[in-house]
């Protein structure tokens, strides 16, 4: 059955009425062939339209819950309150907050495990359903793309704690999560070291966390006392899709120390051993080693127009890694050996052995904002050292190869207007460079019998004029170099 408002029910009855009399007029006016005689009347019947009100019955109104695990008043509740209302402007730095200290103090004074959760959320009122159960039911529901950040420690007695923080990433509602596991009892020095961490943890998720250019702040996490504690590991997992970070792992091991990073700047991956090939290093060696290779990289990056802020966390890994890396005494540097060593020693980089890389795309502006020019870049550079003893006990051999590895690509408008790929018209960059560096070092009776460096360079930057999709002119320019140095 229809239903039909009043007021559309008295227009179309007044629609029914006109038309009525019309046809009344029309049957009531003689015909030709008709007397003037009175005709029959015509009697018109109509139905009468009843106007239904239509009821909504009006929504329960929602309103706003926060769900608590435990009830217990504590630091770590606190700052899970305070930081579950902070805008996301902040991103996970704002979430992450001081949670990570407030753990590691909160294990520290305890011992024990432990584990809270938060989630703020709305909810209407229903009948039959109690408020706990929704309670209940937002925390068991906690989001499964929630952004996790673990740390874990093994001491040297070999027992292992895990300090997590999970940033609910669910549309509509945020929460957090935190948990303390541990293998078992912990003695109270290794408490103690464990406490040592909690500024250089919360600087870490503070830098990593930030929503619009994540950084590297890893030094003060990275200087454990590893007389009581063995390795030091530090996950992140983000799975939403293009978010400043992705992903993250650190590692702080005996034998190696790396990291990883993922996110919408591109990837850096370092890896570096964890004791120099010759053992104790002078800071300044190792400090010039260091500042020769930054500019490196900055060279790579000028010549490949790679990103500066993805450039810049790479070199601030680069230097805070090689900073923790251990000095100690290398096996092959025995009492008998040490004239040897110190003849070879200064001819060396002074670093660990290591590998290094990032990539990533690119985009650059103009003046006005439009984006002028798009690419992506690919570095990659490594070291290895062996160090051998000569048929001579007091002697040793070494050879030091570090290798280099650029390539990028990048399109970019002419004349600094909006690059239109579309058009088929801008130019076209491609560089790709390799460089080896070999340094061989021999010692005779403890003096040095042999020292050179051999240098293979090859670098070339192709560059295309592309006009309507083709390639109107094309230029190559290459430059090489093989240079072999005596350094006696």
């Amino acid at each position: 059955m229809s239903t039909v408002s009043p007021t559309h029910s008295s227009v179309l009855t007044s629609q029914v009425l006109r038309s009525a009399s019309t046809a009344a007029a029309k049957a009531a006016a003689p015909g030709p062939a008709e007397s003037a005689a009175s005709t029959p009347s015509t009697v018109l019947s109509l139905d009468t339209l009843t106007a239904v009100d239509v009821v909504y019955s009006k929504p329960a109104p929602l309103t706003q819950r926060q769900a608590w695990t435990s009830e217990s008043r504590d630091e770590v509740r606190l700052l899970m309150s305070a930081n579950s209302a902070r805008g996301s402007a902040e991103g996970l730095a704002g979430r992450w907050r001081g949670l990570g200290g407030a753990l590691l103090n909160q294990f520290a004074s305890t011992g024990t495990d432990y584990r809270q959760s938060l989630v703020n959320y709305q909810a209407a009122e229903t009948a039959g359903v109690s408020m706990q159960s929704l309670d209940e039911a937002a925390l068991e529901s906690f989001s499964g793309i929630a952004a996790k950040a673990s740390l874990k420690v093994q001491t040297r007695s070999g027992q292992t704690v895990e300090f997590i923080i999970a940033v609910d990433n669910n549309p509509g509602r945020n929460g957090l999560q935190v948990e303390i596991k541990s293998s078992g009892p912990l003695s109270s020095s290794e408490r103690e070291a464990l406490a040592k961490l909690a500024q250089g943890f919360d600087k870490a998720l503070e830098g990593l966390g930030q929503a619009d250019k994540p950084r590297m702040d890893l030094a003060s996490l990275m200087d454990f006392d590893s007389s009581v504690l063995k390795s030091v590991d530090l996950v992140i997992k983000n799975p939403l899709d293009a978010q400043p970070l992705s992903s993250f792992k650190l590692h702080l091991g005996p034998e190696r120390k790396s990291i990883e990073f993922k996110g919408l700047l591109g990837e850096t991956a370092l890896s570096v051993d964890g004791q120099t090939p010759m053992g104790a290093v002078d800071s300044r060696q190792r400090q010039s080693a260091i500042d020769g290779l930054l500019r490196k990289f900055d060279a790579a990056a000028q010549r490949s127009h790679a990103d500066s802020q993805l450039v810049g966390m790479f070199k601030d890994a680069f230097t805070q890694l090689h900073a923790a890396t251990a000095s100690s005494v290398s096996s092959v540097v025995t009492p008998e050996r040490q004239q040897a060593a110190s003849r070879i020693q200064p001819l060396l980089s002074g670093l660990a052995d290591f590998e290094a890389s990032f990539s990533g795309e690119f985009e650059r502006t103009g003046a006005y904002g439009a984006v002028t020019e798009k690419g992506n870049v690919d570095y990659r550079l490594s070291q290895q050292t062996e160090v051998k003893q000569t048929a001579r006990d007091e002697d040793l051999r070494a050879e030091q190869t570090q290798e280099e590895k650029l390539l990028g690509r990048y399109m970019q408008s002419r004349g600094g207007v909006m690059l239109d790929l579309a058009s088929g018209n801008y130019d076209v960059f491609t560089v790709e460079d390799s460089t080896r560096t070999s340094t061989q070092l021999e010692t005779v009776k403890g003096k040095l019998s042999e020292a050179t460096r051999q240098t293979e360079q090859q670098l070339l930057q192709t560059v295309k004029n592309m006009v309507n999709f083709r390639v109107e002119e094309e230029s190559r320019t290459p430059r090489n170099k093989s240079l072999l140095e005596s350094l006696l």
